[in-house]
């Protein structure tokens, strides 16, 4: 039932929305990338929006985020690429599993034949050249460091840019992935293990 209520969401939005491929806006290519995104979890039967939503007031909450704008966002990115890991507190427990590991794959190829839109228009887009730029690294580089990708978000994308569901969930889902291992790391290093444990550890 809801892959037919979503698919009627998105032939409605089309019907809607849609414009001459020439004269799409930011908000509008956004509006479809978000769509496909969405459609990527719920294949997963997960709602990416509103797991990614409340994990935004958490770290508002926890002092992550003093808001939600893109500025608070380059902020905590900047604290991330300076002390590598989130600080304390980090209580948000229960994480899902799909999030830290579901890679969402082929969005602009959903895009184009869902939308019939020309992908040029999306590969113009800022977010997508850094995206393309980080993509390379890892390519190069298969132990690449999580600071060069901070980085490339922290020097290239503007505040104005978070405005775009699409470029800022995308970036939800590497904090939500960074603030689970940030966790692990702080657990283990609060953990105190005797010389024997250790050895039985390994």
């Amino acid at each position: 039932m809801r892959k037919i209520l979503y698919t009627a969401l998105i032939t409605s939005l089309f019907l809607i929305g849609c414009k001459n491929e020439n004269t799409l806006s930011k908000q509008e290519i956004n509006s479809f990338l978000k769509i496909c995104f969405e459609d990527y979890y719920l294949n997963f039967d997960v709602e990416i929006t509103a797991l990614l939503n409340d994990f935004e007031h958490h770290l508002v909450k926890e002092g992550h985020l003093k808001d939600t704008t893109g500025k608070s966002y380059k902020k905590l990115l900047k604290s991330l690429q300076k002390n590598s890991y989130f600080n304390p507190p980090l209580e948000k427990n229960n994480f899902n599993e799909v999030l830290l590991y579901a890679n969402p794959s082929n969005i602009i190829a959903c895009v184009k034949e869902t939308f019939a839109i020309d992908s040029v228009e999306i590969v113009k887009t800022k977010f997508h050249k850094i995206s393309m730029t980080i993509k390379n690294e890892i390519e190069k580089k298969e132990d690449l460091s999580i600071h060069f990708i901070f980085e490339q978000y922290i020097n290239e994308l503007k505040n104005s840019e978070f405005k775009y569901d699409y470029n800022k969930q995308s970036i939800q889902l590497l904090l939500y992935r960074w603030y689970f291992k940030s966790k692990n790391v702080l657990n283990a290093k609060e953990t105190d293990y005797s010389p024997k444990e250790k050895h039985i550890k390994r």
